[in-house]
C-alpha cells in the first residue's frame, strides 16, 4: 500500500476529471478500475505503482469529502 501525498491525490483528481467516467462505474467494474490505475501510474505516479484497492481507497475518501469532480454519466 502506497502512501497518498497531497501532489498524488491532486493528479488523482486531475485523471478522473480526465478520464471522464463517473466514480460509481469505477469502483463497480474491475476492468474499468483496473484500466483506470494503469493509466494513472503511467501518465502520473511512474515511482509510486499504486495498486488498483489503493486507487479505489483513495477515490472513495475523496467522494465522501465532497471534493471529488462531478461526472455525468455519459448517455448511450
Amino acid at each position: 500500500m502506497e502512501k497518498w501525498t497531497e501532489h498524488d491525490i491532486a493528479k488523482l483528481k486531475l485523471h478522473y476529471k480526465q478520464f471522464n467516467i463517473p466514480s460509481d462505474q469505477i469502483l463497480k467494474e474491475r476492468e474499468v478500475l483496473e484500466n483506470f490505475t494503469e493509466w494513472f501510474n503511467a501518465k502520473f505516479s511512474p515511482n509510486n505503482q499504486f495498486t488498483p484497492e489503493d486507487v479505489a481507497d483513495q477515490l472513495l475518501k475523496i467522494r465522501k469529502s465532497g471534493k471529488l469532480p462531478r461526472i455525468r454519466k455519459q448517455k448511450e
